[in-house]
């Protein structure tokens, strides 16, 4: 009985240390997502000559066809970019796994930011966003790519409490 109560408090204190090794385990996943998305981008900018132009009417449409997050992959999917890129570990674990591949489930969980048709403006300022995650998942703002390929949290870019 000894060992099994020995047992049952080494297994309470390894939990946390577990979700924590889990957690930064997804953070890591999730940059290198962005990484993904952001050489992606990059490609099709060479052979387009220009931002993808996905519109954002899109987002008012019908929002059980998914259309916009549809067209981000259909984008870049050419460029070696997989579906399974667009989605972030943490939120797909906190939706209960979804079958994303599925058309009902179709979503990305990165935001694409908006550019105009000129080839060298989403490479105009070092520090422009390209993609950013949707939510403060991780713990200290969204995750963001920039120009330069960095990724920073947006608690890193501007720290709370600061003036503009």
């Amino acid at each position: 009985m000894t060992v099994i109560v020995i047992i049952g408090i080494l297994v309470v204190l390894l939990f946390p240390a577990l979700n924590m090794v889990r957690s930064h385990t997804d953070k890591v996943r999730c940059s290198e997502n962005l990484r993904q998305l952001y050489l992606g981008a990059n490609s099709y900018i060479h052979q387009n000559g220009h931002w993808p132009q996905i519109s954002t009417a899109l987002i008012k449409g019908n929002l059980q066809t998914h259309a916009y997050d549809k067209a981000w992959i259909d984008a870049l999917t050419p460029f070696g970019i997989p579906r399974a890129v667009w989605i972030c570990p943490t939120v797909q674990r906190g939706l209960g796994g979804p079958d994303y591949t599925k058309p009902e489930n179709t979503r990305i969980d990165y935001i694409a930011m908006p550019f105009d048709d000129k080839q060298m403006t989403p490479f105009r300022w070092p520090t422009s966003p390209w993609f950013a995650e949707k939510g403060d998942v991780h713990g200290n703002g969204n995750l963001i790519i920039f120009t330069d390929g960095s990724i920073k949290a947006a608690k890193e870019v501007r720290p709370s409490g600061t003036a503009e």
